[in-house]
Formats: structure tokens, C-alpha cells, sequence
């Protein structure tokens, strides 16, 4: 099997398709995959799958009005080779070498200024995984799994017209991942089915690594520098982590649900709070950043109606997170350079809650479901937010999905899409400041200083995350028209609009500044991107 596809969305994002006064106006957005996999049988009980994804995505930006340029690449490649082996009826396994690489890049251009940063993570996965199956009652799940990371956190390359600066080498961490694992679901009775496993894992960062030793006195002024060797131990943890889950019927249409589960993340992701373009960063546990533990509590109540036509559930959960990362307070991507990233990063807790809801229709022409889930995800850092909770970036207040689909007949079905979901959590700036050149000579009780009348105006962040982007929501039309099943062959037209309404969501903010400082008159404007607005498509599908 091969597939491969190009959006040429990129054509059709400037004039005259997208007015100069639009948030839309001077973007340029397409992305590119491909997939490609193999299955081979090599005898009745053994089979062999060798697939891969390579794709990119690739978003440029830029202001006619003030000349700044984003360019943002990023995508994923991925290759696994897959051995499915039948020992007997009861018992198979699957083996499984994968190869994952991600890469991350943003650019950005004003004036003769240049700056770009990069980030991405490589993994060699190599895992076991059998399913036994010893009687009617029991479905038994064990095996494990081994991965080499290789992580690039923010890594930096500045240029001011022909001058390059020198940002130092590429930083990289190295780390081992390992687990076991069994599971087991169990029929206690017909009513009562018990879910019960538990995860070893380990995990180690070890070098080549150089730590950075800070002066706790003096940010940013190194004290020391230890040098791990390759293959090195810097830092290791080791945990469990069981989870158990329990269904019980209560009667042929209706059954309650809950589970436990205890999780330990030794993959960290790092986001700036200052900065709402997409910056984020993936980062190890070390020796200074433990390892995420959760706990999760969910209750859920589900009942089909109608001889099973409609499905309904409820459900509700409660999760803790201990050792939460964040970025200290005014910190920026260029803070990572020539630094261990893990050297900006302040640690506190968090903690989610919600409820979600669900129907389905799944017969008859007309089929769809409609899903609302109502969320809450705090955090808390003694240095951060004046030690106050508030709400982590992706904390999504609401979120609804509604999908309907109509079989009008055997040639003809007609789809439409809606999603909402509220807009992301962001710290802005609340005031800016000038600099002068010469001395301070008063300090006035406005908090201004004079300095040869010239001044200083002192300058601060709002409450954390305490502004949201705009909320996201689409709507997406579709038309499928089948053609009667020919003897070898059969086609299909899909004809869709992507976005039906032509809404504008934010990607990131920006912020232009218009004016001169020296004559009083300059001003800060706070910019919406988006991506892209309406996208109609036509599909010619054709199988044999």
C-alpha cells in the first residue's frame, strides 16, 4: 500500500482570494505525507509488516506593514518493521523495531535581524507484546519495551545582517526507556468484568551531557561545569504504576464504569507563557527535573436506548500531577542558549477535573454523535503567579464535537462536522518600559525615572495565563457520491468544504510596534495570525 498527498492551499492564501486587511492576510500554509506499507506472510502463523509515514507541514508568515517573518517547518518520520507470530490458538506476539523522528524549527525575520530555533526528538523503539488467552475468562496482556531517546531541546541561530553570533554547540540529551508490563481482564461473572494490570518502567539520562552549575545568587552566571562521558548515568528513577479498571452491568442496556490508574511521564513538555507562538519544547527527566506522577479517579455511567439505536455515557474524572515544569516567570527561547534548559524551569503541581458527555446514533440513515466535555486543569508554583493557582495553557473549559452523517440513498451520503473548543491560555504583557542611556538621577512616585528628561517606565506580566485567544470552532461540509460496484473495480467523488463559514482561529499573536519612542508616540498593537479560511475539495477515489 502507498498513498501520498500535497495541499496546494498555499495557491490560494493571498490576493485576490484573501483580502489585505484580513487576520488571514500574508500567510502561506501546505503540508505533504506519505505512507507507505508492506505485509508479507511468511507462513500460516507468521506474518511480517514493514510501514512508514513521512510528512511535513510548513507555515509561513508575513506583514507587509511592518516586514516581520515567520517561517514554522515541522513534521514527523517513521519507519517499524513488525513480526506477528501464532504459537498456538490461545497465544500470539507481535515484535516490533520502530524508528520515530521528529524535527521542529521557527524562524522569524524583522528587519536585518534573523532568529530561529529548533528543537526535536529521535527514538529507536524496539518492543514485545503477547496475548494469551488461557480460558474463556481471562485475556492476559504482557510484554515490554525498550527506547534509546535522543532529545534536541531549543537550540538557537541569530543573525544581525552579515554578522552571525556565536550560540554554541547543539545541545542534546541522551536517555534509556524501558518498561514490563502485565495485564489482565478478568469476567468475575457475566455482570462483573475486572480490568487489573501494572508497568515497571525505568528510565535513565545519561551523557555526553555538560550540566551548568548556576550561582543561586546570580542567574545566568555559571559557577561550574560537569561533564558526563557517553553512556554515562546522570540521573535514573525507577517506578510501578498499576491501574485498575471494573465494569458492572446493571442490567442488558446500561452499566457503570470506573477506574484507577497511576502514571509516571518521564517526557516533559515545556511551554513559554509569554509567548503565544508555538514554541514549545520536549524535554527528559534529569537530575534536576523528576519524573510526572498522576493519579486519575473516573466514574462513568453508560445506557443504550431504543433496542441499542442510541448510545449514551457519562462520565466524570479527577487527576493529580506532581512535579509539574513550567518556565520561570519573563523567560524566552533564547533563555535555553548556551544553558541547560532544565536551568529556566520552576516545579509545582496541577491538577484536572471534569465531566464528559456522549450520544450516539449509530443506525438508520440518518447516524452521527455529539460529545461535551466540561474541563477545569490547574496548576500551582510557589514562583510563579505570586504562588496563586491558574489555568495551565491547554486548559480547555469546553470542548464539544458534533459529526452527522445521512445515507439519502445507495449513491449518495451527506456529512457535516462541528467542533468548539475554548481558546488557549496566555500570559501577555501588561506594560512596557524605555530605556535610556544615561544615569538614574530620582525615582519619582509614579515609579518612573528621570534620567536627563529621559525616562523609565517600569514594566511587568499580567496574571498567569490569565488571557485567552479566542475560541477555536469550524464547521465542514461533505458530499459523497459512490458509483455501482463494477466487476473488478468501484469510485467514488467526495466533494467537502473545510471550514464552511470561512472562521478565522488563532494560531498565535504577535505584537507590532508603530511610532518612535524618542517622540512619545510609539505604540504596541497586539496581532492575531491565522492560518487558513475556507477550503473546498474535490476527491476522485478509485479501488480495485
Amino acid at each position: 500500500m502507498i498513498s501520498g498527498r500535497r495541499t496546494f492551499i498555499d495557491l490560494f492564501l493571498g490576493e485576490p482570494f484573501i483580502k489585505s486587511d484580513s487576520r488571514l492576510a500574508g500567510n502561506s500554509y501546505y503540508f505533504w505525507d506519505l505512507n507507505a506499507k508492506v505485509n508479507y506472510t511468511l507462513s500460516p502463523k507468521d506474518r511480517l509488516f514493514l510501514s512508514g509515514y513521512f510528512g511535513r507541514d510548513v507555515f509561513n508568515f508575513k506583514s507587509a506593514e511592518t516586514g516581520f517573518k515567520v517561517r514554522i517547518p515541522w513534521g514527523n518520520a517513521t519507519t517499524s518493521l513488525r513480526w506477528n507470530h501464532l504459537f498456538t490458538d490461545q497465544l500470539f506476539m507481535n515484535t516490533s523495531l520502530i524508528l520515530n523522528d521528529y524535527k521542529f524549527e521557527f524562524g522569524a525575520t524583522q528587519q536585518e535581524f534573523d532568529f530561529r530555533i529548533f528543537s526535536g526528538i529521535r527514538d529507536y523503539n524496539a518492543k514485545i507484546d503477547l496475548n494469551w488467552f488461557p480460558n474463556i475468562l481471562h485475556n492476559i496482556k504482557f510484554g515490554g519495551n525498550y527506547i534509546y531517546h535522543r532529545f534536541t531541546p531549543t537550540n538557537a541561530y541569530a543573525r544581525s545582517g552579515d554578522v552571525v553570533f556565536d550560540l554554541g554547540k547543539i545541545t542534546r540529551f541522551y536517555a534509556h526507556d524501558a518498561a514490563l508490563y502485565v495485564n489482565d481482564e478478568w469476567d468475575v461473572t457475566e455482570k462483573f468484568r475486572v480490568n487489573v494490570g501494572i508497568r515497571g518502567s525505568y528510565f535513565a539520562h545519561i551523557g555526553p551531557f555538560s550540566r551548568y552549575v548556576e550561582d543561586p545568587a546570580f542567574p545566568g552566571k555559571f559557577l561550574d561545569t560537569i561533564d558526563y562521558p557517553q553512556g554515562k548515568k546522570v540521573a535514573d528513577y525507577l517506578n510501578a504504576e498499576p491501574r485498575l479498571s471494573m465494569r458492572y452491568e446493571l442490567n442488558k442496556s446500561s452499566s457503570l464504569k470506573a477506574s484507577y490508574t497511576q502514571n509516571y511521564q518521564y517526557i516533559h513538555i515545556a511551554s513559554f507563557g509569554s509567548v503565544s507562538l508555538p514554541t514549545d519544547v520536549w524535554v527528559p527527566s534529569t537530575d534536576k527535573v523528576k519524573p510526572q506522577f498522576g493519579t486519575q479517579y473516573a466514574l462513568g455511567y453508560f445506557k443504550n436506548l431504543k433496542d441499542n439505536m442510541y448510545e449514551t455515557s457519562v462520565e466524570v474524572y479527577y487527576k493529580e500531577m506532581k512535579n509539574q515544569i513550567d518556565y520561570e516567570e519573563g523567560a524566552t527561547p533564547d533563555g535555553d542558549v548556551r544553558n541547560n534548559p532544565d536551568n529556566n524551569f520552576v516545579f509545582g503541581k496541577g491538577w484536572s477535573y471534569g465531566a464528559e458527555f456522549f450520544v450516539k446514533k449509530s443506525t438508520g440513515k440518518l447516524n452521527g454523535w455529539i460529545g461535551y466535555t466540561l474541563s477545569y486543569t490547574k496548576r500551582k508554583f510557589p514562583d510563579l503567579n505570586g504562588g496563586r493557582e491558574f489555568s495551565a495553557k491547554y486548559d480547555r473549559r469546553h470542548d464539544v464535537s458534533l459529526v452527522m452523517v445521512y445515507d439519502h440513498n445507495k449513491k449518495w451520503t451527506f456529512g457535516m462536522t462541528w467542533v468548539y473548543a475554548t481558546g488557549d491560555a496566555l500570559t501577555l504583557p501588561a506594560e512596557r518600559y524605555f530605556m535610556s542611556a544615561g544615569p538614574p538621577v530620582d525615582i519619582n512616585t509614579n515609579g518612573e525615572i528621570g534620567v536627563n528628561n529621559n525616562f523609565y517606565i517600569l514594566s511587568g506580566y499580567d496574571k498567569r495565563n490569565d488571557f485567552r485567544q479566542k475560541a477555536y470552532h469550524r464547521l465542514d461540509f461533505s458530499a459523497t457520491l459512490r458509483s455501482q460496484k463494477q466487476r473488478n473495480y468501484e469510485t467514488e467523488w467526495v466533494f467537502a468544504v473545510y471550514n464552511f463559514y470561512g472562521r478565522q482561529n488563532p494560531y498565535f499573536i504577535y505584537f507590532d510596534v508603530q511610532g518612535n519612542s524618542q517622540d512619545g508616540n510609539q505604540k504596541v498593537q497586539a496581532k492575531q495570525v491565522s492560518l487558513f479560511s475556507v477550503i473546498p475539495s474535490v476527491t476522485y477515489n478509485f479501488k480495485f
